[in-house]
């Protein structure tokens, strides 16, 4: 009888423990966005990522405004994981 071994082969990384959650980030995001002045139903929002390094604990959100898009219609939202702190960073 042959064993089966599956530690190593296959194994997923465990994924990051947050303290948000990807709903929570995104209402964040959609917030700051509405008071910088956004009409966030005008954009899609393509794209949530957390980062986890040692030296960054944050959320990415990414808005692209629905096309046609023209240059600089896009802006992304980054939260912190643990303050809930948001900036926004204007498109170019």
């Amino acid at each position: 009888m042959a064993l089966l071994s599956t530690i190593g082969c296959g194994q997923r990384a465990k994924a990051p423990e947050t303290q948000l959650t990807k709903d929570e980030v995104i209402s964040i995001a959609e917030a700051t966005a509405r008071t910088e002045g956004y009409d966030i139903r005008k954009y899609n929002m393509t794209g949530c990522h957390y980062e986890f390094t040692d030296k960054d604990d944050t959320w990415t959100v990414s808005f692209v405004l629905k096309p046609p898009t023209p240059p600089g219609g896009h802006f992304w939202v980054v939260v912190d994981d643990w303050t809930k702190k948001a900036t926004l960073m204007h498109g170019e």
